[in-house]
């Protein structure tokens, strides 16, 4: 189960807390949060992994594609770190 809290950074900027685990099934709804978000043009989406225990191999194929400009991840275990990194073939999450 995974429960994702929005909070509202700045004028450009939305934060989605996650907590829990991530799967096929959280994804999605994790998917569709951002795409609501990113309706907004200009909108940066700051994925906070903090609360994130587990994320399942194919979540994880799915979020490096997500990952962009517009939408970085940070608070990440290193589990989940060295996962998304081995996925994306590229380092871009933030410290």
């Amino acid at each position: 189960m995974l429960r994702i809290s929005k909070n509202l950074e700045n004028g450009h900027t939305v934060r989605l807390r996650l907590d829990g685990t991530i799967d096929a099934a959280s994804y999605c709804d994790l998917e569709a949060d951002c795409s609501r978000v990113h309706q907004t043009a200009g909108t940066t989406i700051i994925l906070d992994m903090a609360g994130v225990m587990f994320m399942n191999d194919e979540a994880a194929r799915k979020l490096a594609k997500l990952r962009s400009d517009r939408l970085r991840i940070i608070n990440c275990s290193p589990y989940i770190e060295t996962l998304l990194k081995t996925l994306e073939g590229k380092t871009h999450i933030i410290e």
